[in-house]
């Protein structure tokens, strides 16, 4: 940008013209420059008069939009700047640029929408309201601000900005007067464009809008496409005029704030404006209007206390330029930034990328870091407790005891879990899946979790369809009478002496009777308790596996119902 040499020429004899008091002047005494440095004490801030802080206080309960957007934006690294001799005490910065595509901000509109969706009933419905009319408006202001340049002049009542609008515009159009608040609605300059329908959406009235064309310049002036707001006063008594500005604050491209030398360190602007925008400072000027009622020494002087104020609202690095509207004086700077601004096509790209940002912050405090895992030792340790309550280990050991005894042994039964094992289960489960989210998705988890009377009845419906197997015992009979049999007839032929009559082969065949019998019965145990074995094991797998299918219905998937719910919100908005 064009430095502010041209201020240096003001001729020194202008002390002779701001000797009365006048409108926003200040003394002329050698101190000023002084006074300037010594602004930064809280007297100095807070000396806005009785009437003044009355209003600060109803002004900052009508940016709570933007505040609540932007107090916590991490501060943006300055504009790189080549600062140097007067440079310095001017705040003298680089051009306005953007860095991101149509297609970038298209994108991020669609996620934000789906993380709104996403979310439901678990976003705050007067932020999902805001929310969702904020992102209708900044997708109607990306259609319609195509090629356009939206600069607006913001400040005080008394600090010029209509002065500035009419010299910046070269028309006389703007109300500038004496009487406060001068600027009652946002007045509208486009040069050489059709910015109809971007202003219907910013709700600049038609009879307060003017064309800035000329047969001699139009498609040549560096400036074509801009279009320069004159916006109310911030400060006004009038409610409504605040809250206009607050609402087009954020629909604009370039922000240039105006500030006079009497009111420039008010807190109100501070606080309420300058530093809740402190995300947006690339595309921020700041203005030092009414330099012609303070004498030429003190331009510097006065100029680095504002960008030091500026610093302590996070805005290191914003453009400081010192003019007079009334005089025509110092505006090239002022210009060149706006021609900056014309000539970088992703303006009101940027401007869309710092709403979709304050979106992100607002709907960022709905969602948590991230989602309880729903597999894993979590759930086994929730499906043993259950299965342990069930009494399956009971029905599994006295299978594997009938499988050991010959007798009639008594088979277990599953029972239906304790209420208070699975009220136990249930909150211990609840109180996993709801880790790390906010309220609201917690309580949505909370409701889609049967209650614990369901769970049981579902957990022992389950166990009724998983019939206890019997063990057999056909195998053990069938080869005892068989081993039985064998014994005795080997006896008896050896008594009777068939096949043979000789004494050590007729006992051998005794003895060798016996022994098959005592197989058979060995085998035949063997088989019975392999059969108890086998079917404790099928038992124990197929009750798991029934409870495990009563879980997850009842459990996982009615939590997972609401946390990819969740996931699908959080990961939209880390665009």
């Amino acid at each position: 940008m064009a430095d502010n040499g041209d201020l240096d020429a003001v001729p020194e004899d202008r002390a002779a013209k701001v000797d009365g008091p006048g409108e926003g002047a200040v003394g002329v005494d050698e101190e000023l420059a002084s006074n300037a440095e010594e602004s930064a004490g809280a007297a100095d801030r807070a000396d806005t008069g009785t009437e003044e802080a009355s209003l600060a206080d109803d002004a900052e309960g009508d940016v709570d939009g933007q505040n609540d957007a932007e107090d916590d934006t991490p501060v943006a690294p300055a504009n790189d700047t080549e600062e140097s001799g007067d440079d310095d005490a001017r705040g003298v910065g680089g051009p306005i640029t953007g860095r991101a595509s149509v297609a970038d901000v298209t994108e991020r509109l669609e996620k934000l929408g789906l993380a709104v969706e996403a979310g439901g009933e678990c976003i705050d419905p007067f932020l999902a309201a805001r929310v969702r009319k904020e992102l209708l408006g900044a997708q109607e202001r990306l259609g319609a601000g195509i090629g356009l340049t939206v600069a607006a002049l913001a400040g005080g009542t008394g600090s010029g900005k209509s002065t500035l609008f009419n010299a910046l515009t070269e028309l006389d159009f703007a109300d500038a007067g004496e009487i406060r608040p001068t600027t009652e609605q946002a007045t509208a300059c486009v040069w050489n464009a059709d910015a109809t329908k971007l202003l219907d959406m910013l709700g600049v009235s038609p009879n307060r809008r003017i064309n800035h064309e000329s047969i001699l310049t139009a498609g040549r002036d560096s400036m074509d496409g801009l279009v320069l707001l004159d916006l109310p006063d911030h400060d006004s008594i009038a409610v409504g005029h605040s809250m206009m500005v607050d609402r087009l604050l954020p629909m604009v491209d370039v922000l240039v704030w105006i500030l006079d030398p009497q009111k420039y360190a008010d807190h109100l602007i501070h606080e309420s404006y300058l530093a809740a925008m402190r995300a947006r400072k690339d595309h921020m000027i700041v203005v030092l209007n009414q330099v012609d009622t303070i004498p030429p020494a003190g331009y510097d002087a006065l100029v680095a206390d504002v960008i030091r104020l500026l610093e302590e609202d996070g805005l290191e690095g914003v453009p400081v330029h010192a003019a007079s509207a009334l005089n025509h004086e110092g505006l090239e700077p002022i210009r060149q930034a706006l021609r900056d601004a014309v000539q970088t096509t992703e303006a009101g790209i940027a401007t869309a990328q710092a709403e979709l940002d304050a979106i992100r912050r607002r709907l960022a405090v709905s969602v948590g870091d991230g989602e309880a895992e729903l597999d894993g030792e979590v759930v086994e340790a929730t499906n043993e407790q259950i299965v342990s309550a069930c009494g399956i280990p009971a029905v599994v050991e006295s299978l594997r005891q009938a499988g050991r005894t010959l007798g009639q042994s008594a088979i277990a039964k599953p029972e239906r879990p304790a209420a208070s094992m699975v009220v136990a289960a249930r909150d211990a489960w609840l109180s996993h899946v709801r880790t790390g989210l906010p309220a609201r998705w917690q309580d949505a988890v909370a409701e889609a979790i049967p209650d614990p009377d369901r769970v049981r009845r579902a957990i022992a419906l389950a166990l009724r369809g998983v019939p206890v197997p019997a063990v057999s015992r056909k195998p053990t009979i069938v080869l005892g009478v068989l081993g039985s049999l064998l014994a005795v007839a080997g006896i008896v032929l050896a008594i009777i002496g068939v096949p043979v009559r000789v004494l050590p082969a007729r006992i051998a065949l005794a003895v060798g009777g016996l022994a098959l019998s005592a197989v058979l019965w060995v085998v035949g145990l063997r088989m019975q308790a392999t059969a108890g074995v086998r079917s404790a094991e099928q038992y124990e797998a197929a009750a798991t596996q029934a409870i495990a299918q009563s879980t997850k219905e009842t459990l996982v998937e009615t939590a997972a119902s609401v946390l990819d719910r969740h996931r699908l919100a959080r990961e939209a908005l880390e665009v």
